[in-house]
């Protein structure tokens, strides 16, 4: 009876009582656990085209977008909210990037009236994280470089970690005990001549650390015994810290990872062994779930288990062991490289002609419709230093409770068998998992925020005659943008999920639907949600970096550069009529030339002659019929179906009132409506203007606002005036080319030029994602 009494008080100790709700069965635990996770969240990852940015340059990025449940991108993602913050938490700029296909793209000024020297963040995130306790946003630093230290963390002490594997020490059983040491920025600090010192002052054992500042050792603990650990710094500085008292019951856990093996043993001493106590042991993944019953043999105070690889889920398994009640006694995760959804490319010189370089991209993996974004910077840069790549931001931080310091590394080819044993060192000594069972069991996420589906134009009409005038057209030169909206009887009106970009113009115009007529309506409007009112932010960066140059920045290094005109990222209107879904285009579309527009004045003049009667009814309206309509039915209308823009116009054919030939683009003319459905039984009209020229826009029949909210666009990268190619710093922190949006077709293959900067070598950041979620994630140097 002392025995069972001496492990459940170590139990509740140990798990501070996790109260509420507990699953009464099997059934209820894995229902449970399978509910946390039935919210799909958002995996996240920024590809900056360099992380130390000197005066005058600029930044730009691509982010992707996958989804934890299918591993594919996200195509449910739309509104994607990025922030730069600097080191105090202040929001010193806002956006809001376009997704499609889980990637989209940006740029940022950096203009140095706004940006000083010092450390930044950018963080990206989502409306939709927000139902969930876990924080799934992405954030990585980047510097601007020069003079300037004011960024940096205050305190100048190391920070010495202790980490049992599983969570705890007991006595009497050999524990396995991970050790993190940390300097005043936050990264990985390496030590020698770790020993572990018991109360005589006596070493029982020795480690020492790798390039991360990690290590372990194992030690038999006893209970009346002190211990504390010493360790020397590379610059011979000791730390020293007390080991945390050994339980006198209570469970423990070691496990490696093996080739194609993961090696787990569950532990326990005498004291806590109870005959015929029953436990459970999980392997788990975000809503994916494998356990069984598990029992210590007679006599015995060891279970061992031995899992093949490809048993396991890919990536990251995290491992507890519950008790017959569920409550969790042990954790410990462990990676598995097996199966992961990753593409590798080469890259090679493919010729050189003057000031161009010419580069390939290749693969000989079978590939889908995919989309890479690549860093071109000389071979010996120091500019770029990212927390993570592609793999390690998809398949280590969604599960890690802890900051992971060059995520990249744990994928590297450089030495596969240092890399396993570093990764799973870095499993040990990140603790339990970052969803905790507490929440689990009582705090299932409800969908409260939803995905942002762009922006909604809201606003209200002031004095308008409520009898004729019941609709509002609302126009866009810069994004084509054409859209209808009915004004309610309380004068307001909403357009929602639409294709918005930021500081661009809006033109609105009253209908009146009497007469056709145009006229320009006193209006109030606005745009949701608006931009991130938050100036300042309480957030914790995972590390802190150093701004200062090793040498001072030359003066003039860098002239006044040239920039590109801005790239609009046109996005499909998502409000299509129902019926254009399946539409099937028998007539072909005719591209409006000059010989057209000779022959016809006006659009409606070319329609005539096509088929369609065209002239002024009633009110002045104009009326557009088909001259053989399909239905002769009594009653029947012979008018057509026109789409103007992508939009059904249904009868109201007012839009085109002095539409000039010349300020359309293309034009699909059908009379009889054959692949239209039961709508195109009369013919159809497809009028498509160019952009920029529509008759809509006189200044005395509409009213205009500036955005000031919206889809921010991507500006084509412009490299920098160097006035210097051949300087050592240009090869540090120069760069050549940044291209946000490459695919490999498919045979697998692609090029891209680049400037001739007669670099002896040449380093391309690449990463990347295919259609099927495969991976890919490259630092390749290619030879000039």
């Amino acid at each position: 009876m002392r025995k069972f009494t001496l492990v459940a008080i170590a139990i509740l100790l140990n798990f501070n009582m996790i109260a509420q709700f507990m699953p009464l069965d099997l059934n209820g635990f894995e229902s449970g656990y399978t509910n946390y996770f039935k919210m799909d969240r958002e995996l996240l990852f920024v590809h900056l085209n360099k992380t130390k940015i000197l005066p005058k340059e600029n930044l730009w990025f691509s982010v992707y977008v996958g989804s934890s449940k299918t591993g594919l991108p996200n195509l449910e993602t739309a509104n994607l909210m990025v922030d730069v913050l600097d080191s105090s938490g202040i929001v010193k700029a806002s956006q809001t990037i376009l997704i499609t296909s889980g990637k989209g793209s940006g740029f940022i000024d950096i203009n140095p009236s706004k940006f000083n020297p010092g450390t930044y963040y950018i963080r990206a995130h989502t409306n939709y994280m927000r139902n969930f306790k876990e924080d799934h946003s992405y954030l990585q630093a980047f510097s601007i470089l020069g003079d300037n230290s004011n960024m940096l963390k205050n305190s100048t002490s190391n920070d010495l970690q202790i980490l049992p594997e599983g969570g705890h020490l007991v006595q009497g059983i050999r524990n396995s005990v991970g050790v993190k040491l940390l300097d005043h920025n936050g990264k990985g600090l390496i030590f020698t001549n770790g020993r572990v010192i018991n109360s005589k002052n006596e070493v029982i054992t020795q480690f020492k650390s790798n390039q991360f500042g990690l290590s372990k050792f194992s030690l038999v603990p006893n209970s009346n015994e002190s211990y504390k650990i010493g360790v020397t710094t590379s610059e011979g500085k000791e730390e020293k810290l007390n080991l945390p008292k050994a339980q006198i019951a209570g469970y423990t856990v070691t496990g490696n990872n093996i080739g194609d093996y993961i090696m787990f043993s569950f532990n326990t001493n005498e004291l806590s062994l109870v005959k015929n106590n029953k436990f459970f042991i999980a392997i788990h993944q975000a809503g994916k779930i494998k356990d069984f019953a598990l029992e210590f043999p007679a006599d015995k105070k060891s279970v061992e288990m031995k899992w093949n690889k490809d048993s396991l889920f890919a990536g990251v398994n995290t491992v507890t062991v519950f008790d017959e009640n569920f409550h969790p006694l042990v954790e410990r995760q462990f990676f598995n490289e097996k199966n992961l959804k990753r593409m590798r490319i080469n890259g090679s010189l493919l010729r050189k002609e003057g000031d161009s370089i010419q580069l390939a991209l290749s693969t000989n993996q079978k590939i889908q419709n995919n989309s890479l974004s690549i860093s071109v910077l000389p071979g010996k840069s120091k500019s770029y230093e990212s927390n993570h790549s592609l793999l390690s931001a998809f398949y280590l931080k969604p599960f890690l409770k802890g900051s992971i310091e060059n995520g990249d590394y744990y994928f590297s080819d450089s030495n596969p068998r240092k890399t396993s044993y570093d990764l799973d060192l870095l499993m040990l000594t990140q603790g339990w998992s970052k969803y905790e069972w507490n929440d689990i069991y009582n705090n299932i996420p409800q969908k409260n925020y939803v995905r942002e589906l762009g922006f909604e134009i809201r606003g209200t009409i002031n004095g308008r005659n409520d009898k004729k005038e019941n609709s509002l057209y609302i126009k866009s030169e810069e994004t084509g943008l054409f859209e209808i909206v009915e004004i309610k009887d309380n004068n307001q009106f909403l357009l929602p999920n639409t294709y918005v970009v930021d500081s661009t113009v809006l033109s609105f115009g009253l209908m009146n639907d009497r007469n056709s007529k145009i006229s320009k309506p006193s209006i109030v409007a606005n745009i949701y949600p608006l931009k991130n009112q938050v100036k300042k932010d309480n957030f914790i960066p995972d590390f802190f970096y150093d701004t200062k140059t090793e040498n001072k920045i030359p003066e003039n290094f860098i002239g006044d550069s040239e920039r590109l005109d801005t790239i609009i990222l046109i996005g499909e209107n998502k409000k299509k009529d129902k019926y254009l879904n399946d539409l099937r285009v028998i007539k072909p579309e005719i591209t409006i030339t000059e010989d057209i527009e000779k022959r016809y004045s006006l659009i409606t003049d070319y329609i005539a002659a096509n088929g369609f009667r065209v002239y002024t009814g009633g009110y002045g309206n104009l009326v557009i019929e088909n001259k053989s309509p399909s239905s002769i039915s009594p009653g029947s209308s012979p008018i057509p179906q026109i789409y103007f823009n992508g939009m059904r116009l249904g009868t109201d054919s007012s839009l085109l009132v002095n539409l000039l030939t010349s300020e359309v683009e293309s034009i699909i003319i059908s009379t009889s409506g054959n692949g239209y459905g039961m709508n195109g039984s009369n013919g159809v009209i497809e009028i498509k203007t160019r952009r920029g020229r529509s008759n809509v826009s006189s200044r005395e029949t509409i009213s205009e606002i500036i955005t000031k909210n919206g889809f921010s666009t991507n500006q084509e990268f412009y490299s920098p005036k160097y006035t210097s190619y051949s300087s050592d710093y240009f090869e540090e922190y120069g760069v050549i080319d940044w291209i946000s949006n490459l695919s490999l077709g498919q045979n697998g293959n692609a090029s891209f030029n680049i400037l001739n900067t007669l670099q002896p070598n040449i380093k391309l950041i690449i990463e990347g994602i295919s259609k099927d979620g495969n991976l890919i994630s490259e630092e390749i140097n290619v030879k000039m």
